[in-house]
């Protein structure tokens, strides 16, 4: 019989270094936030490609029918990936965070938006409206977006060349 996984902590004492599984995991989440934006640029990158090819002068309306879909087919590809990279995130997160609460430490693991909205109140940072919508965004919302955005591009080249019988 499969055992059943917890998520629940134990409270362990309240005072000590962490133990291995919490470096583990503070590790983990160190490392994929240090590479958190090489996925979505990659993708960007190719989805570009794709797109010049199939706006391309001499290409054949099957290249930039082919072109098209495959750029539809790598943006759904992506937005799996990118939300899958975002979930395991915050489930990393929330287990470091419950950990710290545990122990009775500082809080070092909050998300990026309630560290923003604490140095405010410390820091007294000045930032326009402009300034405040771009930076409110969450980037893997934007990343999300900006891919599915081009694989719907992507789509609308397709379909318009079955369509019309013209490349663009």
């Amino acid at each position: 019989m499969a055992q059943e996984h917890q998520y629940e902590l134990d409270p362990p004492p309240k005072r000590g270094a962490p133990d291995a599984q919490y470096q583990v995991v503070a590790a983990r989440r160190q490392a994929v936030e240090d590479r958190a934006w090489q996925v979505p640029a990659i993708i960007f990158a190719a989805q570009a490609v794709l797109l010049n090819m199939g706006t391309g002068h001499d290409v054949s309306g099957a290249v930039s029918v082919a072109a098209g879909l495959s750029d539809a087919f790598v943006a759904i590809m992506a937005a799996n990936l990118i939300m899958r990279q975002r979930r395991n995130q915050l489930a990393e997160y929330a287990w470091l965070h419950d950990y710290e609460l545990l122990h009775g430490w500082d809080l070092a693991h909050r998300e990026s938006d309630e560290r923003a909205r604490r140095a405010e109140g410390v820091i007294k940072i000045k930032m326009n409206r402009a300034g405040k919508l771009v930076a409110g965004v969450q980037p893997h919302r934007t990343w999300l977006i900006g891919t599915l955005t081009l694989g719907l591009l992507g789509l609308v080249l397709s379909i318009y060349v079955i369509t019309t019988g013209k490349t663009v």
